[in-house]
C-alpha cells in the first residue's frame, strides 16, 4: 500500500507542471545541462525509466540501484557550431546499501575573437577582430546515489556543483537532481520520473564588470574616478521534469525489445514527448532509434529552417505548410548502434548515437564504458 501511495504522488507532482500553456523561451542559463548522454541519446532521450547503467547519473538517480557491477564511461558529443561535449561517469555498487555514482560534464568550444563594436549610424563596418582572443567553457561536477527501498522500489539523488565562464566572468551554483523508478513485474514494466537541474539561481561575476567612473561628469571640478562594477541580473538553471514509462514485449536469452516513451516538462521550453526503442541481440548487438516531438508545432516547424509567411486570413504571422516535405518530421530524429564484448569479467561497450537538429544540422555522439 505503500508503494502505491509512493507511485501516486509522484505521478501528481510530476505531471502538474505538463498542465502549463506557454514556454518561457530563453529564460533560464546553463544550457548544456540538458544535452543527453549514453544510450539514451540515441532513443530519442526516452530514458528515464530505463536508466540501469552508468548513465542513469545523468537521466534518473534512482536507476543508479539497478547497477550491480562497478562501471565508468566517457561520453563524447560533437555538438553544433564546433562546441564539444563531454561527460565523464562512474558507478561503484555499495553492497545492499546502494550505488555511488560521480559524474563529470564539461562544455568546451575553441578561442574567438573579440571584434570592435559597429556604429549602426555609419555606412562602415567597425566590428573588425581586435586580434584579442577570448574562451567560453561549462563546467559540472556531481556526485549521485540511488537505492533500493523495496524489491521493485528505488529512489536516487545527485547533488551538483555548475559553473559557467565567459572571458574572464563566471557564474557559479549547486543543483539537485531527485528520481524514482519502480519495476511492476510485469513484462519489464517500469515507472519512473525524476526532477532535474533544482537549484540557486546564478548570475557572473568579474573583472570583465569592473569599470571606473567620474561620479559628476557635469562638474568641471576633477574628481578622482571611482571603481564601480555592474551588476548582472541572475537566471535560474534548466529545471525540468520527466515521466517516463518502459516495457520489454520480447524478452529471452536471443532477444530483447524494449519501448520507451517520456513525457518532459522544463521550465524554459515547451513540453516534448519522446519515444524511444531498443533492439539487442544476444546481448551483444543493440540497433536504437527515437524521436523526441515538441507539443507546438510551430516551434517544431521553426526548428527545421521554414521562413515564417503571413496569413492572409487570420492576419498573423505562421509557417509554410510543408506538405510532402519531411523535413519538418526529421527534426530531433534520432538512431544509433552499440557493441557489448566481455572478456573474463570486463566488459567493454561502445555506442554510438545520431540526432538531427534541423536547422542546427546533426550531431554525433560516441562513448565507451568498461565495466569490470
Amino acid at each position: 500500500m505503500r508503494t502505491k501511495k509512493y507511485i501516486a504522488l509522484l505521478l501528481v507532482v510530476c505531471t502538474l507542471p505538463l498542465y502549463a500553456g506557454f514556454a518561457k523561451l530563453g529564460t533560464s542559463g546553463a544550457q548544456f545541462l540538458k544535452i543527453g548522454v549514453g544510450r539514451g541519446a540515441a532513443m530519442g532521450e526516452a530514458f528515464v525509466a530505463i536508466s540501469d547503467d552508468v548513465s542513469a547519473t545523468f537521466w534518473n538517480p534512482s536507476g543508479l540501484a539497478t547497477v550491480t557491477n562497478r562501471e565508468i564511461s566517457f561520453y563524447h558529443n560533437e555538438w553544433i557550431a564546433d562546441i564539444r561535449h563531454d561527460y565523464l561517469t562512474a558507478a561503484f555498487p555499495l553492497g545492499g546499501f546502494g550505488t555511488m555514482g560521480v559524474s563529470i560534464t564539461a562544455l568546451t568550444m575553441g578561442e574567438m575573437e573579440i571584434t570592435d563594436i559597429d556604429d549602426p549610424s555609419t555606412t562602415i563596418r567597425e566590428d573588425t577582430g581586435t586580434g584579442t582572443y577570448f574562451n567560453a567553457s561549462d563546467y559540472a561536477v556531481g556526485l549521485s546515489f540511488g537505492r533500493m527501498f523495496t524489491d521493485r522500489l528505488a529512489a536516487g539523488l545527485t547533488l551538483k556543483a555548475v559553473q559557467e565562464q565567459v572571458s574572464n566572468m563566471t557564474a557559479t551554483g549547486v543543483a539537485m537532481d531527485f528520481g524514482i523508478h519502480y519495476n511492476t513485474g510485469f513484462k519489464g514494466l517500469r515507472l519512473a520520473a525524476a526532477m532535474c537541474n533544482f537549484g540557486t539561481d546564478i548570475a557572473f561575476s568579474g573583472r570583465d564588470l569592473e569599470f571606473v567612473q567620474n561620479p559628476y561628469p557635469e562638474s568641471p571640478i576633477y574628481y578622482e574616478l571611482l571603481p564601480s562594477t555592474y551588476r548582472a541580473t541572475p537566471y535560474p538553471l534548466p529545471l525540468i521534469f520527466r515521466f517516463g514509462i518502459a516495457f520489454d514485449p520480447i524478452a529471452n536469452e536471443s532477444n530483447r525489445l524494449t519501448l520507451a516513451l517520456d513525457l518532459n516538462h522544463p521550465n524554459d521550453n515547451y513540453e516534448t514527448i519522446n519515444l524511444g526503442v531498443e533492439y539487442g541481440y544476444l546481448n551483444t548487438l543493440f540497433l536504437r532509434a527515437g524521436y523526441k516531438a515538441y507539443t507546438n508545432i510551430d516551434y517544431m516547424k521553426a526548428m527545421t529552417g521554414g521562413e515564417p509567411v503571413l496569413d492572409t486570413v487570420e492576419n498573423v504571422m505562421t509557417y509554410p505548410d510543408w506538405g510532402d516535405d519531411v523535413m519538418e518530421l526529421l527534426n530531433n530524429l534520432t538512431a544509433g548502434v552499440g557493441f557489448h564484448l566481455k572478456t573474463g569479467v570486463t566488459q567493454f561497450k561502445i555506442d554510438y548515437a545520431y540526432m538531427n537538429k534541423g536547422i542546427l544540422k546533426a550531431t554525433h555522439r560516441i562513448g565507451l564504458t568498461i565495466g569490470f
